[in-house]
């Protein structure tokens, strides 16, 4: 299965997918998706994951989400090198949130300025849509002051 464009040709690999019911002690657990990645080829399979997609999940829908971590991945590098979430010295949790939360903000910015095409180099992407009924965190009439 495919899960993304790479550089040359799109990254695939084979995949298999069983409900399981994962052992903890003594506790009974919900069935789960194990989700195995086994290159053709290999000696072995490269990846493992638990997952608590719903049983009726679509193949594609399930592989993008468990190969997705790469874009997380790359935005938390991106926060940390161009906008400098790694570089707090600070001492308590407070005056962190603080710092992380601006650097989010830039880091929103400038998604925003690459979604609408204004910088020369930014590929031209489509602003993702808002669900039906979206409100902003805190933005509520009875939210707390």
């Amino acid at each position: 299965m495919s899960w993304r464009e790479g550089v040359s040709e799109p990254l695939c690999s084979r995949f298999a997918r069983v409900r399981v019911r994962a052992a903890h002690r003594n506790q009974r657990r919900d069935e789960e998706w194990l989700i195995i990645e086994w290159a053709e080829g290999a000696g072995e399979p490269a990846h493992y994951w638990l997952s608590n997609l719903p049983k009726h999940t679509p193949w594609q829908e399930m592989i993008d989400t468990v190969m997705g971590r790469w874009r997380i991945e790359r935005d938390y590098e991106e926060l940390k090198q161009e906008l400098g979430l790694g570089y707090y010295k600070g001492r308590n949790w407070r005056g962190f949130h603080h710092h992380a939360r601006l650097c989010i903000a830039a880091y929103g910015f400038f998604m925003l300025e690459r979604l609408c095409g204004r910088k020369k180099d930014s590929a031209q992407l489509k602003a993702p849509a808002l669900p039906s009924g979206f409100c902003p965190r805190g933005a509520r009439t009875d939210a707390a002051p």
